[in-house]
């Protein structure tokens, strides 16, 4: 492993619209908030560039009270859609490489992201796969930097991907879990 240094950046700044009213962040799964799980797998982790928590809601930042490590950043853009969080993100560190955590992930483990670390290379974005099928956290090298903080209106980082079909670089993980995000109630009572 290089020593570059590595932003994780903690995207929790979404609507949960197939939650309903609820913001699934904040949803109690398995005795603990669901992007509590993301944030003490982060912070118990060396990050050199720091963690950043992007989060639009006081109640979701407030998840990450007691860790230090972690820095909230206040995201009043959320309307604009992920970009903004992105953005947010990456103006608040100077990193080699950004590595962009979705926050319902709640198997996600330590062994998943020292993998997606490790095949990291310059100029390269690195994305987790388990059994070919892609997932995320995605790490994004520095030299896409601009492209990302360029991203336009409803854009993903995943339009990056698109356009680099040549920089991207699959990592098999071996925790069938590790990928799988809670996106509805349904996902939640299955997981559960």
């Amino acid at each position: 492993m290089s020593n570059d240094s590595v932003a994780a950046i903690l995207m929790a700044s979404g609507f949960s619209k197939r939650f309903g009213e609820k913001n699934k962040l904040l949803v109690p799964f398995r005795g603990k908030a669901l992007a509590r799980y993301t944030l003490e797998l982060v912070a118990g982790m060396d990050f050199s560039s720091g963690v950043f928590f992007i989060a639009a809601s006081d109640e979701v930042a407030a998840l990450s009270a007691d860790l230090a490590s972690v820095t909230v950043i206040k995201n009043s853009g959320a309307g604009k859609g992920q970009r903004e969080s992105v953005r947010l993100g990456i103006r608040a560190c100077g990193a080699d490489y950004f590595l962009f955590f979705p926050c319902d992930q709640p198997f996600l483990d330590r062994e998943s992201v020292r993998l997606i670390l490790e095949t990291r290379t310059p100029g390269c974005i690195i994305e987790p796969r388990y059994m070919g099928r892609p997932g995320n956290p995605c790490l994004f090298s520095a030299y896409f930097r601009e492209e990302l903080l360029s991203l336009g209106e409803g854009e993903k980082p995943r339009l990056i991907k698109t356009r680099h079909p040549e920089a991207l670089r699959g990592v098999e993980l071996s925790n069938p879990l590790a990928l799988k995000d809670i996106d509805d109630e349904e996902d939640l009572k299955r997981l559960s």
